[in-house]
């Protein structure tokens, strides 16, 4: 069901699978695939400040941002988001939670990005 306050438009960002030149799988997102998905409420979550690695001596910001669509969406743990300009990296699993009516069900997720 969409909402009058699911006014965002995402889009996904789905990589075809290969295979390495060792045989293990991987993503090619030079050949992903972009569909606009309307319907969708992004609202932030608020970000930490952390070490980017050991070997690294710097510190970044991880931004995170949660994510309300439909419930029929055709997106994947795998996939990025690009939205507003920008490329994030699903955190964790997408969530569909049906309501007992079926009137409040949607697609949930947690997006996030590193920078720094």
């Amino acid at each position: 069901m969409s909402f009058g306050w699911h006014r965002d438009t995402i889009v996904r960002v789905r990589a075809p699978l290969t295979t390495d030149p060792y045989g293990n799988p991987r993503r090619d997102w030079a050949a992903a695939e972009r569909t606009p998905l309307p319907g969708w409420r992004v609202q932030p979550v608020q970000g930490a400040r952390q070490t980017a690695a050991e070997t690294i001596p710097r510190e970044g910001l991880q931004r995170s941002r949660r994510l309300f669509g439909p419930i029929s969406a055709d997106i994947e743990s795998t996939d990025r988001i690009e939205w507003q300009g920008e490329v994030w990296v699903i955190d964790g699993d997408v969530d569909r939670w049906r309501g007992p009516t079926g009137r409040l069900a949607h697609t949930e997720l947690l997006m996030q990005r590193m920078e720094g």
